[in-house]
């Protein structure tokens, strides 16, 4: 069967409930993933055997994307920065800002030798995984609360052959016994309930409530206790980097000042939406 055309067939049956781009974006998904072709295999319309078992196979993918339940969490994993990486109803789906937030830090930092970096509320573990394999001569720590999402983070470790040190903690209410670090990341629970009717059902039905909402009335409260926590582990000089909603660019930039962060930034994603904040110890 030609691709390309197994590529319409199949998105023209999501586009029944997804947007046209969307649904181009899922189709190429599935046929790469029960196929292991390439997107360039695809659009070259390259001709395949599609069994009785593989139309099955697609009918379930289908299935189960009409009741909502995101292609990533059906086909189990998902690819950032290059890599796959697992992923589950116990953690966030990777989005395309917390690739720009890793670029970033990368991008600022070109050498990282034998320096220490912490990541705080890991999840997959996507961030502090993509820096071990960037920079290999770092040592990288992530800390998470849920016992899941840590389970989930040391077997993307593992797939990727990566060394990181993994610490079960409550960020606001433990007091780390963390070493001095050269970098803190975090890219903590930001979207204040009030904005859920705003969202798509199908990212908190399947996404874990606690890593995506915070209480409207103190939305702040993990940029505070982290942004404390990281001066007290910071060397001096050292740095500390945040993703945001987009709202509390000014108010997360002055938190970290009032904290004896100096030369704090904010700067836009690929949106043009405040996006990220960072400052120096």
């Amino acid at each position: 069967m030609n691709t390309k055309l197994l590529l319409e067939n199949t998105k023209k049956t999501i586009q029944e409930f997804e947007a046209e781009g969307e649904a181009e974006a899922i189709s190429f998904l599935i046929i790469e993933y029960l196929f292991k072709l390439s997107r360039m295999d695809v659009l070259m319309e390259k001709e395949i055997e599609v069994s009785s078992t593989d139309h099955e196979k697609i009918e379930s993918i289908l299935s189960q994307l009409k009741t909502g339940k995101p292609i990533q969490h059906i086909l189990g994993k998902v690819e950032f920065y290059g890599r796959q990486f697992l992923v589950n109803p116990n953690v966030l789906i990777p989005r395309r800002e917390t690739e720009e937030l890793v670029h970033l830090v990368l991008e600022n930092h070109p050498d990282l030798s034998e320096q220490l970096i912490i990541d705080i509320g890991t999840g997959s573990g996507i961030i502090p995984i993509t820096i071990a394999k960037e920079r290999k001569h770092c040592e990288v720590y992530a800390v998470d609360i849920s016992t899941s999402a840590l389970a989930t983070a040391k077997r993307n470790a593992m797939l990727n052959h990566a060394n990181v040190s993994f610490i079960q903690a409550n960020i606001l209410e433990d007091d780390l016994d963390l070493p001095k670090s050269n970098i803190w990341i975090s890219n903590p629970p930001y979207i204040m309930n009030k904005e859920k009717i705003e969202m798509e059902a199908k990212v908190y039905e399947h996404e874990p409530y606690t890593a995506l909402f915070v209480p409207d009335h103190d939305a702040l409260k993990f940029y505070e206790r982290i942004t404390q926590l990281a001066f007290k582990h910071l060397v001096q000089g050292g740095a500390l980097y945040f993703e945001i909603n987009e709202q509390f660019g000014k108010e997360v930039k002055k938190l970290m000042q009032d904290n004896g962060f100096k030369d704090v930034k904010v700067m836009g994603d690929m949106q043009g939406k405040d996006r990220f904040v960072f400052g120096k110890r």
